[in-house]
């Protein structure tokens, strides 16, 4: 079977290819969730709460917290993204635009991580942003390559 682009696949490989997606979607909305319940968001300080000398190891404890977190979460990006692009890399897209758009997944996704790890709101804030719109990017053209028929010239 020649397959040169997702809308050669049999119909149960495009139901499946769809139902990965929506799973997808259903993760990065809970993750989106996550983040908008973080404290960092939120921007809960709990300087006011401790004496100084239990801040100190309180810090240490949460950075360490953090740092297990963030190593959860960005194995779990690791997942989406790696295969997401998979599937993206066999669509009718440019392949210049391809490269371009998983170059930027993969920075926004390190950055978007050590936003966590940095406390950064505003890192946290502009590349998960770029990373979600990135991934909904793909998983659009992945859609419309499984669906779509191809023009013939």
């Amino acid at each position: 079977m020649n397959i040169s682009s997702l809308y050669n696949l049999p119909l149960v490989v495009k139901i499946f290819i769809t139902s990965y997606l929506v799973l997808i979607v259903a993760g990065l909305l809970l993750a989106l969730w996550v983040v908008i319940e973080s404290p960092i968001l939120k921007s809960e300080k709990i300087d006011e709460q401790y004496p100084p000398e239990a801040l100190a190891e309180l810090k240490a404890a949460t950075f360490y917290q953090n740092l297990k977190l963030a190593h959860v979460h960005h194995l779990g990006h690791i997942f989406m993204v790696f295969s997401l692009a998979g599937l993206y890399t066999f669509t009718r897209e440019k392949n210049n635009i391809k490269t371009q758009v998983i170059v930027w997944t993969t920075i926004a996704t390190l950055i978007h991580t050590l936003a966590f790890l940095i406390y950064s709101k505003i890192l946290l804030i502009v590349f998960g942003s770029i990373y979600g719109a990135l991934m909904c990017y793909m998983m659009i053209i992945i859609l419309i390559d499984c669906f779509k028929p191809h023009k013939e010239l």
